[in-house]
């Protein structure tokens, strides 16, 4: 049986269009955002397709979301037969 691939909702991918236009309000260069939010995706890929359960259940949402952690963000995701998608992503500690 084959991996699931790792996608993202198009909620998800505005969420990370907004991480970077915030960034680039900071004056961070457009080299710098590019790999920073790569190395969101590669830590995903890395960790979610190899342990898709590691995420803490989110059993308010439905019993198939998960919640995983990295770099004080919080990855939302649904685990399914052949993919796994990232629903939304947002700042820990912040409203």
């Amino acid at each position: 049986m084959s991996k699931p691939e790792l996608v993202f909702s198009p909620r998800a991918s505005e969420r990370l269009a907004q991480i970077a236009a915030h960034l680039s309000d900071q004056g961070l260069s457009n080299a710098f955002i590019i790999k920073y939010l790569n190395q969101f995706e590669l830590w995903l890929e890395k960790v979610l397709l190899e342990f898709p359960d590691s995420g803490i259940p989110m059993a308010e949402y439905g019993s198939e979301i998960r919640k995983i952690c990295y770099k004080k963000y919080s990855f939302v995701y649904r685990v399914t037969a052949t993919q796994i998608e990232i629903l939304t992503v947002y700042r820990e500690n912040l409203p």
